[in-house]
């Protein structure tokens, strides 16, 4: 036997909750990563990516000129 289709208020209310856990899930995210370990981890790790950037930028500069 086919299943029946859902009906256009239990498909409202399906889309609604994965709405919901998905705007949980971000609000979880964000406060994750304003965590204060999270952040000065992601702070320091910011800085040794842009310092890493110029020395290799650097290296090209002084390897073209």
């Amino acid at each position: 036997m086919q299943a029946v289709r859902s009906t256009r208020g239990e498909e409202t209310a399906a889309l609604e909750r994965s709405v919901e856990a998905a705007l949980r899930t971000i609000a979880a995210v964000q406060a994750e990563r304003s965590a204060p370990q999270v952040r000065s981890a992601r702070l320091r790790l910011a800085t040794i990516y842009g310092v890493t950037r110029l020395q290799r930028r650097r290296e090209r500069e002084r390897a073209a000129g």
